[in-house]
């Protein structure tokens, strides 16, 4: 029995003898098969790829203005700059350190124990703490997108109004990439815990966990908000005074924007201690955190896959009462089916998680873009930023739809002689995933679009304007998707990433840019106009019939192509 025992426990814990290349293949595994995905994309989908890159430049151009104004305006002031600057930089790398540990947990957890990947790996001679590595790379490079996308326009606005010389942007970019392993590493452990502990309520911890984190943002937003309203002239030390806990000497944010303080005044020595301070840290970070996690991966798995199966009831029971509270409008028949589309979004993290990461990163922006101006916004400034948000805002809406809301009806395609014997015509069934789309996009959208005019303190008929092209384009995005997804489907797909890659993909991301490009353009001429009257509040019967015009054209797209997709869709073989 000993023997058993013995060999029971050095099975659960193997070693490295006789493996000693597995890493190194796995990671060759995966370069590959990266190459051949953007192969497989510039062939199948030049014109997705191109307006994918499209997209990017145009966040990045957006993003490059809004950040060239702030530190333009700070350096007005070069007192206040002094100690304005640093704390630009640690927001942001606080800021980016929890969105980057949430999304590090969220893509961490889905790839070691709710792929089938890991489980085929575990079973050849590949150590667990070489699966976990090679996971916890792709993790990092798919979580520092982010990253990225915010901190290149960072670099290149504050090099641009400072004159700084070329080591700037190298240290700047290798502070960055040096940080990304630590809120990594801290992803990493927390998805093992709970992995561990709580199997049964794997996707609603990290859901609650991502509600509190924005919870505490939304409060100390409310009362930085307060300090800033506030008639007293002590603002800005009461300011300072809640920003003071974001210097502390053993935060990782600290060591980074010393780094990047140090670099921007030209002290590349000092600069490159911090730089230093910051790789040692996430090396030992990753070593630690891969070690950890590769010893108890095995129990972890056995864990997740059992409690996955015990909290079935437990997950239906919320994801019921969910739906009945979002949908309580709807019939009983199509609230059931939209339950279906409802539970497939909460047990999917790369959807969930993606929408509050792409969302989160724009909820940040607008929280602290009041304090970029205290005494307000001008006239131009407000509708300018409304401009911008509204682009952002719609922008993401359609890589959201694209992504995620297209593929729902050709992932039906396996059960279509299922979808025959439901109790409702086919037309309910396109009209419920519309409903179901449009509730899930509008609630994070117009969210998003009350905080921007919130921070913008915009008039009231600007405010409209702005919450109803919104609201149109998201009706009109969603339309589309759904439309288009059934006129254009591909049944014999079973990953929605493939579909919404495929032609009717394409030809949807076609149709959504354009829908966004026109109704932001309208946006701009009604902003534009605004400040040519000098009042935003007042609205003339040409920037009224224009208004109407953005809410006309989502009403049009969507009913055009939900047309078109519930006659394909009853046409389709059962």
């Amino acid at each position: 029995m000993a023997q058993i025992q013995a060999g029971i426990h050095t099975s659960v814990r193997p070693d490295d003898r006789g493996r000693p290349g597995s890493l190194a293949l796995l990671v060759r595994l995966k370069l590959r098969l990266l190459r051949n995905r953007v192969r497989q994309i510039a062939d199948q989908s030049p014109m997705r790829l191109l307006l994918v890159i499209l997209f990017l430049a145009v966040i990045w151009g957006a993003l490059y203005a809004v950040f060239d104004y702030v530190f333009t305006f700070l350096r007005r002031f070069e007192q206040q700059s002094v100690i304005a600057i640093p704390l630009v930089f640690h927001v942001f790398v606080l800021a980016m350190t929890v969105l980057l540990a949430f999304s590090a947990a969220v893509l961490v957890y889905s790839a070691l124990f709710a792929r089938s990947e890991p489980a085929f790996l575990l079973t050849t001679p590949a150590h667990p703490r070489h699966v976990v590595a090679i996971m916890y790379l792709e993790s990092l490079f798919f979580a520092s997108w982010s990253l990225v996308l915010l901190g290149l326009p960072l670099m290149m606005a504050i090099g641009n109004v400072m004159g700084l010389p070329w080591h700037f942007y190298a240290l700047f970019v290798a502070a960055l990439l040096g940080f990304v392993p630590i809120p990594g590493a801290m992803g990493l452990v927390a998805a093992l815990a709970v992995a561990i502990f709580l199997p049964r309520l794997a996707r609603r911890t990290l859901l609650y966990a991502g509600a509190a984190v924005l919870a505490a943002l939304a409060f100390w937003w409310i009362r930085l908000w307060s300090l800033t309203t506030s008639d007293s002239g002590r603002w800005l030390q009461d300011f300072l005074g809640e920003m003071q806990f974001l210097k502390a000497a053993l935060l990782p944010s600290t060591w980074v924007t010393n780094a990047i303080r140090y670099a921007i005044e030209d002290r590349p020595a000092d600069s490159l201690f911090y730089l230093g301070v910051t790789f040692a840290t996430a090396l030992f970070f990753s070593w630690a955190a891969v070690s950890f996690v590769g010893y108890y991966l095995l129990p972890a798995f056995a864990s997740a896959q059992s409690g996955a199966q015990r909290s079935a009831s437990v997950q239906g029971r919320a994801s019921r009462r969910l739906t009945d509270v979002l949908f309580c409008y709807l019939p009983k028949q199509m609230r059931m089916l939209v339950l279906k589309d409802m539970r497939n979004f909460l047990r999917d993290p790369a959807q969930w998680s993606q929408l509050v990461i792409l969302f989160g990163l724009l909820g940040l922006y607008l929280i602290y873009l009041p304090r970029s101006r205290p005494e307000g916004f001008s006239t131009q400034w407000q509708a300018l930023i409304c401009f911008l948000n509204q682009g952002a805002v719609t922008l993401i809406l359609s890589t959201f739809t694209s992504r995620f809301v297209f593929p729902m009806i050709s992932l039906e395609g396996r059960q279509m002689w299922l979808v025959g014997l439901w109790p409702m015509p086919r037309a309910e069934v396109m009209w419920a995933k519309f409903i179901y789309a449009l509730t899930i996009c509008g609630l994070a959208a117009v969210s998003v679009t009350f905080l921007s005019i919130r921070a913008l303190q915009l008039p009231p008929a600007m405010a409209v304007v702005q919450a109803s092209a919104t609201l149109a384009t998201c009706v009109g995005l969603c339309g589309l998707a759904v439309g288009l997804g059934a006129r254009l489907p591909s049944f014999h797909e079973t990953s929605a990433g493939r579909v919404a890659s495929g032609l009717g993909g394409t030809v949807n991301l076609i149709a959504s840019v354009v829908l966004v490009t026109v109704n932001v353009a309208l946006v701009g001429v009604i902003c534009y106009r605004l400040v040519e009257q000098g009042n935003l509040n007042r609205l003339d019967p040409l920037n009224v019939l224009l208004a109407s015009l953005i809410v006309a054209i989502g009403a049009l797209a969507a009913s055009i192509a939900m047309k078109l997709g519930i006659r394909s869709f009853r046409r389709a073989e059962v």
